[in-house]
């Protein structure tokens, strides 16, 4: 398939852009200088994980900065998001609270499914959705292995073919609330209970109370042999519609002067609750948090994160968001490269 690309490059006559009183400063046309550099590399070196980069997006005070697409696709290519699904169904459960479908994250998960989740395990029956958000509910699972590997349940649950089943059925093996456990049929539960507490299924919730009014019109989700979405990587998005979530996460939920969901969720969903094993990171509601020291101070990068390179990448104190796909699942991903050689060192 022929190359097809756009490249927006909007180039500053002033040293620094022009940031409102709550934004930090950031010089524009060295950082239109590090993303010519990385789309060099990108288009010549000949390493395969440069290779395998499929779209690089950035938006910066407002205004989509750069936007390019490699190796074959384009700007209506859909891309699997994979885990970055997760950090959409926290905002959809956030529009379910906000809309007084579901009561609050505090509300017990026996709620919605007494038959998994009762009295007959008093771990169990303890279960929150906010401890499915923050991935600390305490179940007995395994995903960080060898996909090959028969333990490794985020696979054992594809090929269940009834995802919400898997996850339910998972024993205890911790008191929730008090170690993070990366856990793939966590949104698999909290998909759940939005359909169950609003009677629509997940994908017709997303459209009437998200995708629609952010104009975004064409995606896909894998489903299982019932119907159920995939909740926890089954979303399939263009790279440019993933940039409008990010907007709408650093604008506090709003998005063109109207309030999608509220500020008090988005607040919540990007403050940080438990430690991971992954790097210096914490944890949300299925959201990223990392507190980056730069140039002498501390700045906090929100980020939605997908296997093999999905990854979007946002500094809400400079009005700036990142968004990369990539093929990269067994070979480096290029987008930490980039934030952490070519980004951070601008954060002023």
């Amino acid at each position: 398939m022929k190359n097809i690309m756009k490249i927006t490059i909007i180039m500053v006559s002033s040293l620094l852009v022009a940031c409102t009183t709550f934004s930090q400063k950031i010089e524009a046309p060295k950082l239109d200088s590090a993303i010519v550099k990385a789309d060099r590399l990108i288009e010549t070196d000949t390493r395969v994980f440069f290779k395998n980069v499929e779209s690089l997006i950035v938006y910066s005070q407002g205004e989509i900065i750069f936007e390019k697409y490699y190796n074959g696709f384009n700007k209506d290519s859909l891309h699997q998001i994979q885990s970055q699904t997760k950090s959409i169904v926290a905002l959809l459960m956030g529009i379910a609270i906000d809309k007084r479908y579901v009561k609050s994250e505090n509300e017990l998960v026996s709620h919605y499914f007494p038959d998994y989740f009762n009295k007959n395990d008093e771990l169990k029956s303890t279960v929150t959705i906010r401890d499915l958000l923050t991935m600390s509910a305490g179940f007995e699972w395994e995903e960080m292995l060898p996909f090959n590997d028969p333990k490794n349940d985020n696979i054992n649950m594809f090929n269940s073919r009834n995802w919400l089943n898997y996850s339910l059925s998972r024993p205890m093996a911790k008191k929730p609330f008090t170690e993070f456990k990366y856990n793939s049929g966590c949104p698999m539960i909290v998909a759940g209970i939005i359909e169950k507490a609003t009677k629509m299924k997940l994908d017709e919730f997303a459209k009437k109370y998200l995708f629609d009014p952010l104009g975004i019109v064409k995606y896909r989700w894998l489903k299982d042999s019932t119907g159920f979405c995939h909740a926890g990587g089954g979303l399939f998005l263009k790279p440019m519609d993933m940039i409008k979530i990010g907007v709408l996460v650093m604008d506090k939920g709003k998005w063109k002067n109207h309030q999608l969901i509220s500020e008090d969720w988005i607040k919540k969903a990007t403050s940080s609750y438990m430690s991971t094993s992954f790097d210096i990171s914490f944890y949300g509601y299925f959201w990223w948090i990392r507190d980056r020291r730069t140039m002498g101070k501390t700045t906090k990068v929100l980020s939605a994160e997908g296997a093999g390179g999905q990854k979007l990448y946002i500094f809400p104190e400079y009005k700036l968001i990142v968004a990369f796909t990539e093929h990269n699942y067994t070979t480096p991903q290029v987008s930490p490269i980039f934030i952490e050689e070519s980004v951070l060192p601008l954060l002023k």
